[in-house]
């Protein structure tokens, strides 16, 4: 009750209660009888009075809503019960007309109590539109503030443009009296100061740089959450002194992040004490993400002109290394067509640029030449055997023809075969000398073997008689002549012994320098002498398998496979301590088949053949060399423990 009594209204409805209640019973108070004029319908005056007492319950339901009403109707009509029952004639119609009151006031009450929840319920719109219109309002104002940074960090691409700019919104637009920028690098795990506004040098400096997790910046940006440090001069987990000395006091910091990546923090700080919004930190923390994704655009800039320029480099020194290789490059489609060509090219075929570009490759070329070089643009390029493509013929516009050696590789973009680059090496003189020195090298062999006949041959009809003889002369002087002394005896019988031991090196030289039976019988049994001669000096357990029709080829062919296979033999017994040899000569319809194997030490066959000369091995390069001659192949299998497999094939 306390509190109505300090309300007016309460004291106003109170006075109006109690005049009316004076003027309704001023008849029946002596002091107030005297004063009220005498009316000719007093029925009707307190029917008056009784409508009048509606205007203290309206007065009480607007003051007090319903509340009060109904109080001040209740109240009103006991106070006008009274007179209606003692003093009213006729009673029933002065009882009445206060019932009526009563529900009158009920009624007026109740009519107020709506118009106020009306009222009440147009107020609360009223006020819910204005807390709308002011969230539109700030929404407008962050969204405005998030377009300019977006529009000042999007008009340049350099990062210390798009920073400078961030930062001087940021400021203007918090407010702040300090704002900087750290940019994380990856590689130190540092912070660095990128920019800065509103703080002296000296404070820049004393924090240009900071370790992940120190300080309030560190602290940030490995939690990638925003912080708030309302005093930052006092603050414990300040790191830096140089702070408190410039006395900043309220400090925001949030991170700078683009596809939930942190790059860096945004910090912004007062020299007084601030109570941030937490729709301020939104609004910095927005700002923060535009500006990460400003920052990644301008080091996706920077890497791109990075690779333009080196892209630019590479394509210049690419085309100068085109246009200046002593090889011919054709740069093709994947239907073969020519689309750039090096000077070269027109070197080498005849043609000008202009009439190589719109031809297919494939017809340059002739022959078996052409079909192979055009099977490759006939496939699937992603699966073509590309690589080297050797002995191809290429018809030059003066109709001539040109050796050369093919290489093959596709241009790829996004892993997908775009077209395909051959390089054409001219073999031509290469290929002219080849032909020579294996004409020199067959005249050369030619006249080797000629003479190591000549020289067998007087070796078997010269030296070989004569040590023949003089070996039955000390034959017969020893047993015939009966006068010789023991002593004499001897001496003759070892210069016996001693013939005997030359006529049989003569015989064996002889025959290593050309066996007759190579020249009377043929291949197979000439091989089959070496293979038992093999087995009878060096105790080796042996096999020879022949297999096929035997057939007779031609000397040249037959003296070459007894080369190779009498240097291979040399070989195992040299070099390998091989217990066992096996021989294999295989006669097909289209080839002659050699193989020899051992069970020795083996050794690692080097990738190139020309180490095989360093390493000593000659006699597999000769043993190569007298195959190509006779265009057969060798192919040598090896490995240190495992011994030697050595396989000749002579096609024909």
């Amino acid at each position: 009750m306390k509190k109505f009594y300090r309300i007016p209204h309460f004291w106003a409805i109170l006075a109006i209660m109690t005049f009316g209640a004076l003027i309704y019973y001023a008849d029946h108070i002596p002091w107030l009888a005297s004063l009220m004029p005498q009316q000719p319908f007093e029925f009707a005056r307190y029917s008056t009075y009784r409508i009048l007492s509606i205007i203290p319950v309206a007065y009480a339901a607007f003051a007090f809503r319903w509340q009060g009403g109904v109080i001040s109707a209740v109240l009103i009509g006991l106070a006008l019960l009274p007179r209606a029952i003692l003093f009213s004639s006729p009673v029933s119609a002065a009882v009445t007309e206060t019932i009526a009151f009563f529900f009158i006031g009920l009624l007026v009450t109740w009519l107020i109590h709506r118009q106020q929840q009306a009222v009440r319920q147009l107020e609360k719109a009223q006020e819910e539109l204005q807390s709308n219109v002011r969230v539109i309002k700030e929404n407008e104002k962050r969204l405005g503030a998030l377009n300019r940074i977006a529009s000042t960090v999007s008009e340049s691409l350099e990062l210390n443009t798009v920073l400078s700019n961030a930062i001087d919104n940021v400021i203007d637009v918090m407010q702040a009296d300090v704002s900087w920028i750290f940019l994380l690098d990856e590689k130190s795990g540092e912070l660095t100061l990128a920019a800065h506004r509103g703080s002296a040098e000296e404070l820049a400096r004393g924090v240009d740089k900071l370790k992940l997790g120190e300080g309030f910046n560190g602290r940030v940006a490995q939690s990638g959450q925003p912080l708030f440090v309302e005093d930052a001069s006092q603050d414990p987990r300040l790191t830096r002194e140089v702070v408190s000395k410039f006395q900043l006091r309220s400090t925001l910091i949030v991170p700078i992040s683009s596809k939930g990546k942190v790059n860096g923090t945004l910090c912004i700080a007062m020299l007084r004490r601030r109570q941030f919004l937490p729709e301020e930190v939104e609004l910095l923390t927005a700002m923060g993400n535009q500006i990460g994704v400003a920052v990644e655009n301008a080091h996706l800039f920077q890497q791109q002109q990075v690779t333009a320029q080196q892209l630019g480099i590479s394509e210049e020194r690419y085309r100068g290394l085109f246009e200046n290789s002593s090889d011919a490059i054709f740069v093709c489609s994947t239907t073969a067509r020519i689309i750039s060509v090096n000077q070269a090219c027109e070197q080498l075929t005849g043609y000008t640029r202009k009439e190589l570009t719109p031809t297919p490759i494939y017809e340059l070329f002739s022959g078996e030449s052409r079909e192979r070089i055009k099977s490759i643009f006939s496939q699937n390029l992603e699966q073509a055997p590309l690589g080297g493509i050797e002995d191809t013929h290429l018809t030059r516009k003066n109709g001539t023809e040109a050796y050369l050696e093919l290489k093959v590789s596709p241009i790829l973009r996004r892993n997908m075969v775009i077209g395909l680059q051959v390089i054409a090496q001219d073999i031509t003189e290469e290929k002219q000398l080849r032909r020579n020195m294996e004409h020199y090298i067959k005249q050369v062999t030619r006249a080797q073997e000629d003479e190591r006949l000549r020289i067998s041959r007087e070796l078997h009809d010269d030296t070989a008689q004569l040590l023949a003889t003089l070996s039955r002369s000390l034959d017969a002087l020893v047993t015939g002549e009966k006068n010789l002394n023991k002593s004499t005896k001897e001496r003759l019988q070892k210069l016996h012994e001693m013939a005997d031991s030359a006529l049989e090196g003569v015989r064996r030289f002889s025959q290593d320098l050309r066996p007759s039976i190579l020249d009377d019988l043929g291949l197979v049994p000439a091989l089959e002498w070496l293979i038992s001669d093999i087995e009878k000096s060096d105790n080796m357990t042996t096999r020879v398998d022949i297999t096929g029709n035997h057939r007779r080829l031609s000397p040249e062919i037959e003296l070459a496979v007894f080369r190779i296979a009498q240097e291979a033999l040399n070989n195992i017994r040299q070099h390998s301590h091989a217990s066992s040899v096996e021989m294999n000569l295989d006669f097909s319809p289209d080839a002659l088949t050699l193989i020899i194997k051992d069970n020795g030490q083996g050794f690692s066959i080097p990738q190139r053949t020309s180490d095989l000369a360093l390493s000593g091995k000659l006699g597999i390069i000769g043993m190569r060399e007298r195959a190509r001659l006779i265009e057969g192949t060798i192919i040598l299998q090896s490995e240190k423990g495992a011994g030697t497999t050595i396989t000749l094939r002579i096609p024909g």
